[in-house]
Protein backbone atom coordinates (compact mmCIF):
# COMPACT_ATOMS: atom_id res chain seq x y z
CA UNK A 1 0.00 0.00 0.00
CA UNK A 2 0.99 3.85 -0.29
CA UNK A 3 3.12 4.98 2.67
CA UNK A 4 1.62 8.52 4.22
CA UNK A 5 4.49 10.48 5.28
CA UNK A 6 3.42 14.00 6.88
CA UNK A 7 4.97 17.31 5.13
CA UNK A 8 7.89 18.37 6.66
CA UNK A 9 7.58 15.66 10.14
CA UNK A 10 11.42 15.84 11.15
CA UNK A 11 13.24 16.99 13.94
CA UNK A 12 13.34 20.71 14.51
CA UNK A 13 9.90 20.86 11.69
CA UNK A 14 8.37 24.46 12.49
CA UNK A 15 4.03 24.05 11.49
CA UNK A 16 1.52 26.46 11.55
CA UNK A 17 -0.01 26.63 15.05
CA UNK A 18 -3.28 27.59 13.49
CA UNK A 19 -3.81 24.17 11.65
CA UNK A 20 -1.93 21.77 13.64
CA UNK A 21 -3.56 19.53 16.61
CA UNK A 22 -0.30 20.45 18.91
CA UNK A 23 -0.21 23.88 17.99
CA UNK A 24 -3.48 24.12 19.68
CA UNK A 25 -2.82 22.64 22.07
CA UNK A 26 -0.33 24.49 23.13
CA UNK A 27 -2.70 27.68 22.43
CA UNK A 28 -4.93 26.17 25.03
CA UNK A 29 -1.91 25.99 27.32
CA UNK A 30 -1.74 29.43 27.44
CA UNK A 31 -3.45 32.21 29.09
CA UNK A 32 -6.08 34.37 28.13
CA UNK A 33 -3.99 37.33 27.33
CA UNK A 34 -1.30 35.13 26.05
CA UNK A 35 -3.25 33.88 23.17
CA UNK A 36 -4.48 37.59 22.64
CA UNK A 37 -1.56 38.82 22.00
CA UNK A 38 -0.24 35.96 19.73
CA UNK A 39 -3.78 36.04 17.45
CA UNK A 40 -3.31 39.89 17.68
CA UNK A 41 -2.94 41.31 13.74
CA UNK A 42 -1.84 37.40 12.71
CA UNK A 43 -3.08 36.36 9.25
CA UNK A 44 -4.09 32.10 9.35
CA UNK A 45 -3.55 30.87 6.18
CA UNK A 46 -5.44 28.48 4.68
CA UNK A 47 -3.33 24.95 3.86
CA UNK A 48 -5.98 23.05 2.89
CA UNK A 49 -9.99 23.15 2.57
CA UNK A 50 -10.21 22.22 6.05
CA UNK A 51 -7.96 24.52 7.96
CA UNK A 52 -9.31 27.35 10.06
CA UNK A 53 -8.24 30.50 9.00
CA UNK A 54 -11.02 32.80 10.96
CA UNK A 55 -10.12 33.93 14.29
CA UNK A 56 -13.40 33.37 15.70
CA UNK A 57 -13.51 29.67 15.09
CA UNK A 58 -10.06 29.63 16.16
CA UNK A 59 -11.04 30.55 19.19
CA UNK A 60 -13.29 28.50 19.39
CA UNK A 61 -11.35 25.52 19.07
CA UNK A 62 -8.99 26.96 21.78
CA UNK A 63 -11.26 26.74 24.22
CA UNK A 64 -12.59 23.30 22.89
CA UNK A 65 -9.25 22.28 23.67
CA UNK A 66 -8.89 23.69 27.47
CA UNK A 67 -12.17 21.06 28.07
CA UNK A 68 -11.41 18.57 26.58
CA UNK A 69 -7.71 18.26 27.23
CA UNK A 70 -6.89 17.15 23.76
CA UNK A 71 -7.15 17.99 19.68
CA UNK A 72 -7.65 16.02 16.71
CA UNK A 73 -6.99 17.88 13.62
CA UNK A 74 -8.51 16.22 10.54
CA UNK A 75 -6.45 17.84 6.93
CA UNK A 76 -6.27 20.90 8.41
CA UNK A 77 -2.24 20.90 7.40
CA UNK A 78 -2.14 18.41 4.98
CA UNK A 79 -4.82 16.63 2.93
CA UNK A 80 -4.69 12.94 3.71
CA UNK A 81 -3.18 13.65 7.57
CA UNK A 82 -4.75 13.35 10.73
CA UNK A 83 -3.74 13.72 14.36
CA UNK A 84 -4.71 14.05 17.95
CA UNK A 85 -2.32 16.00 20.37
CA UNK A 86 -1.99 16.03 24.39
CA UNK A 87 -0.97 18.75 26.46
CA UNK A 88 2.84 17.72 28.56
CA UNK A 89 2.70 19.48 31.86
CA UNK A 90 5.58 19.97 34.27
CA UNK A 91 5.03 18.95 37.92
CA UNK A 92 3.45 22.95 38.78
CA UNK A 93 0.59 21.98 35.67
CA UNK A 94 1.95 24.39 33.46
CA UNK A 95 1.52 23.14 29.50
CA UNK A 96 5.34 23.13 27.89
CA UNK A 97 5.25 20.39 25.69
CA UNK A 98 2.50 18.39 23.48
CA UNK A 99 2.43 14.77 22.47
CA UNK A 100 0.62 13.31 19.33
CA UNK A 101 0.22 10.78 16.90
CA UNK A 102 -0.12 11.38 13.41
CA UNK A 103 -2.19 9.18 11.06
CA UNK A 104 -3.31 9.04 7.80
CA UNK A 105 -6.56 9.95 7.83
CA UNK A 106 -8.65 7.44 5.84
CA UNK A 107 -7.44 4.63 8.07
CA UNK A 108 -9.24 6.44 11.06
CA UNK A 109 -12.35 8.81 12.18
CA UNK A 110 -11.90 11.51 14.68
CA UNK A 111 -13.94 8.76 17.32
CA UNK A 112 -11.40 5.42 16.30
CA UNK A 113 -8.17 7.89 17.20
CA UNK A 114 -9.78 9.30 20.38
CA UNK A 115 -10.94 5.62 21.21
CA UNK A 116 -7.47 3.96 20.38
CA UNK A 117 -4.93 6.34 21.00
CA UNK A 118 -6.35 8.63 23.25
CA UNK A 119 -5.54 7.11 26.28
CA UNK A 120 -2.07 6.15 25.45
CA UNK A 121 -0.98 9.53 24.78
CA UNK A 122 -2.58 10.27 28.52
CA UNK A 123 -0.93 7.88 30.08
CA UNK A 124 2.26 9.04 28.42
CA UNK A 125 1.64 12.45 29.08
CA UNK A 126 1.65 11.57 33.48
CA UNK A 127 4.66 9.37 32.92
CA UNK A 128 6.66 12.57 31.33
CA UNK A 129 4.69 14.94 33.73
CA UNK A 130 7.85 14.21 36.59
CA UNK A 131 10.71 14.64 34.03
CA UNK A 132 9.66 18.34 32.57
Amino acid sequence: GARVLAYALHLGARLPVHATSTGRVLLAGKTKTEFNAWLKGRSLSRLTGHTVTDAKTLREQVAQAQINDYVISCEEHELGVSAMSVPLRNAQGKVVAALNVVLPSHAMTGTHIRQQFLPLLQGAAQELRALL
